[in-house]
This record gives structure tokens, C-alpha cells and sequence, in this order.
């Protein structure tokens, strides 16, 4: 039984809603609330980067879906996180290819690889075939029926298979492959102008029609109880199936950026894990030569750039700061991207079990003023300073954040 309280509450609630103006919009460029990205599908739930984990992740309905790319020795792109194979697959149980365990180093300006393992581009294709993706087992939680249902998918399969998704959902999922290493398998695969890695997944990516319609136009601000219904897939009676494949390309390294931003009008995700030249003015600037999407590590955009760096020993010539306009802090940096078109991405935001790798959660420098107690303070925190997009894991719960936040914005209700 619902109590009069309870009643006038909800009551209250809706004749409040009633009035509410349509400039109650989210801090994000574009108004809109912010997209979640499937960061390596549902590695919550599936082991990362299978199937399941692409199929788990749309059916909480991720608004991108996300591959991480390698190449195999007969160079086919794959899906894979690491060069190597031991951490998520069970290539070490396997008699066969024992002898493939080697030590390997590769020293370039944005990859070094200093390592014993079983490494991707020792390995066919075929022979990838018989080995078997696995849930890690440092979570206790993660579950560990699937670790002999899925092997490692080529990239022209991940396609394929977001596709297939698009259409058995019936609703749009974005692809944002991640070229991993690109020094590394440029060196491994040369070509005449050094851009082997980066020309084969345009080519793949042109050919499957993604550069059609690239960048697309902005989307229309979301009407009220528009998330949720973008979350159920209820459509508006005048939607509009998009005209193009929602797709970008990331990369940590900034000349691969510059390159694929040289080829192709599709967004370019700039990654960086802490390069102190790009959170002044003068980087961004930079940066929005090439890039029209920014992905840093979250805490840069909590702790700030200064104090992060600092804590962090991450060094830096302040003289060369200076130069650049200086360090902007959280708040203004959102800002200044915006200014220059360029939309916010940070990651990544893991299930609420696991430890978020904050440094105010191990630190006590007096500069961290404040910490999130939970993932639900952590995300609607960088939901408030208007994320774009932001990279997630269990994007159920991610869901449930977003859907709270955004009556918040458009209510005034907190949860």
C-alpha cells in the first residue's frame, strides 16, 4: 500500500515535471545526456572481448560497443587487449604451443613492451582459433561458466557482429575500435609509408560504408523521458533511422591520431594516461587539429592535471606549462574543450566491486579535497562536469546512474 505521503509525493512530482523547462540540459556539448561506451564489451560479466561480451553489452543497452585491436603473424586484425595472450586466454594449458612462450622487447616513443608471454603476432589466425577467451580470475565475482565457449574474433567478425546486433535489437550501436601499439605493428608489417596498422582498418572500415555521412550532424536535444525510452528502445512516433554506422577510432598514440584524422572525417578518440602538455590551452588547441573527441584518464579530471602529475611523479617543465596557458583544472578543462569543439571521454569507470584507482582512495595529500565514497558519487560527479562519453564497465549500473542523473537534471530531484 502506498502511504498519502508516498501519493502526494508523486503527485507533487509530476505537476513539478509539468513545468520544467526544456533548458534543463546536461553539461555535455551538445545538451545531451552522456553516452556509455562498452569498454571491451561486458568484461563484468564475459570474458572480455568475446562474443558474449559484445552481445551482453547491447543487451544493457550500450549506446558504443568496444574493440581493441592487434594484428596475428599472418596479419589479420584481431580483437584483443594485450600483445600477449596469457592474461584472458588458456594458450599456457595448451601441450601445442608451449614452445610459442618467448621473451620479447619493443621500445618505441608511445609503446614498450618488456615481457615473457605468448604473444599475438607469433600465432595465426587458425591457430587462435583453438584457443579459448577467459574470464580473469582476480575478481572472485566475474563469472566463470563461459571460459570454454569463445575464441579470438577477427576484426572483420566484430563487424559482423555489432551489425548482426544493430539489426536483431533493432536499434544503433556504435563501433570505436582502439588500434593498440600501432609503432609496434607498423614495425612488424612495414609498408612504404610506415602506416600498415592504420590503413588496413580504414580500409576494412570504408569498405563496410562507415566513412558515409562522416561526422554526422549533431543530435537534437532529447525531449523529457527521452533517456529512458532510448534505454527500452522505445522509439518516438517521428524517429529516424541514422543515415550513417556510429563509428570513431581511438588510439593512445597521438601520430596515429593525426594520421587517421589525415584519411578520414570519422571522430578521432585522442586517449592520453598523463601527457601534462595537453591540459593547457595550447594543447587542446593541438589537439582539436586532429581530434574532435578526448579520452583521458578519469582521475585527471578529479584530482586535477597539477595535483595528479605531482602525486603521480609524472614530470613535467613547469617554464614549458607556463607557455602554454598553464594547467586547467577539472571544471575549466571541460570547458575549454567544449570551446574548441572537442567532446570529453574519460575512462574508465569499473563495476562498483572493484577498487576505482583514484588516487584520493590511497592518498592523503591535502590537495584532494574531495573522494567519491562510491561508484554512484564517482560517476554522477563526471556525469555533472559534462562527460561526453564515458568508458564503462557493468554498464548496468552505469545505467541506473545515468537515468538518476538525468532526472536530477531535469527535475531537481536528487536520488
Amino acid at each position: 500500500m502506498f502511504s498519502k505521503r508516498s501519493i502526494s509525493f508523486s503527485v507533487l512530482s509530476v505537476l513539478f515535471s509539468s513545468f520544467v523547462s526544456s533548458s534543463c540540459v546536461w553539461n555535455t556539448l551538445d545538451g545531451n545526456p552522456s553516452k556509455l561506451v562498452g569498454h571491451r564489451g561486458e568484461k563484468a560479466f564475459m570474458p572480455e572481448h568475446s562474443l558474449g561480451s559484445y552481445h551482453m553489452a547491447a543487451f544493457e543497452s550500450a549506446d558504443y560497443i568496444e574493440p581493441d585491436v592487434v594484428v596475428t603473424k599472418d596479419q589479420v586484425l584481431v580483437v584483443l587487449h594485450n600483445e600477449w595472450l596469457s592474461d584472458t586466454t588458456n594458450v599456457a594449458s595448451i601441450p601445442k604451443f608451449a614452445d610459442r612462450k618467448r621473451s620479447f622487447t619493443f621500445v618505441g616513443n608511445y609503446t614498450t613492451i618488456n615481457r615473457t608471454d605468448y604473444f599475438v603476432f607469433d600465432f595465426t589466425y587458425a591457430e587462435l582459433q583453438e584457443i579459448n577467451q577467459v574470464q580473469v580470475t582476480t575478481y572472485p565475482y566475474r563469472p566463470q561458466y563461459f571460459n570454454n565457449d569463445f575464441s579470438i574474433m577477427s576484426v572483420e567478425t566484430y563487424f559482423d557482429k555489432i551489425a548482426n546486433l544493430t539489426t536483431i535489437f533493432n536499434r544503433t550501436f556504435g563501433v570505436i575500435p582502439e588500434l593498440k601499439s600501432p609503432e609496434l605493428f607498423n614495425y612488424l608489417h612495414p609498408s612504404a609509408n610506415g602506416r600498415w596498422f592504420e590503413d588496413t582498418l580504414l580500409s576494412i572500415m570504408e569498405k563496410r560504408g562507415m566513412f558515409v555521412n562522416q561526422p554526422p550532424a549533431r543530435a537534437p536535444l532529447t525531449g523529457e523521458g527521452d533517456l529512458v525510452d532510448g534505454v527500452l528502445n522505445i522509439k518516438p512516433l517521428n524517429y529516424q533511422a541514422p543515415n550513417y554506422i556510429r563509428a570513431a577510432i581511438q588510439s593512445f598514440d597521438p601520430e596515429t591520431c593525426k594520421y587517421a584524422s589525415s584519411k578520414t572525417n570519422i571522430p578521432i578518440v585522442w586517449l592520453d594516461s598523463a601527457t601534462p602538455e595537453w591540459y593547457t590551452p595550447a594543447g587542446l588547441d593541438d589537439i582539436a587539429k586532429y581530434s574532435k573527441i578526448f579520452s583521458p584518464w578519469k582521475d585527471l579530471m578529479l584530482a586535477g592535471p597539477k595535483a595528479f602529475f605531482d602525486i603521480s611523479k609524472v614530470p613535467y617543465n613547469q617554464t614549458k606549462i607556463d607557455s602554454m596557458g598553464g594547467f586547467l583544472e577539472p571544471k575549466e578543462f571541460v570547458a575549454a574543450c567544449h570551446k574548441r569543439g572537442i567532446e570529453l571521454s574519460p575512462y574508465t569507470f569499473y563495476d562498483s566491486r572493484q577498487n576505482n584507482l583514484l588516487l584520493c582512495s590511497t592518498s592523503n595529500d591535502t590537495r584532494l579535497t574531495w573522494c567519491p565514497k562510491n561508484r554512484k558519487e564517482e560517476l554522477q560527479y563526471f556525469f555533472d562536469i559534462g562527460s561526453d562519453y564515458l568508458f564503462v564497465e557493468n554498464i548496468f549500473e552505469a545505467q541506473m546512474v545515468r537515468l538518476a542523473h538525468d532526472y536530477k537534471v531535469r527535475y531537481g530531484i536528487d536520488y
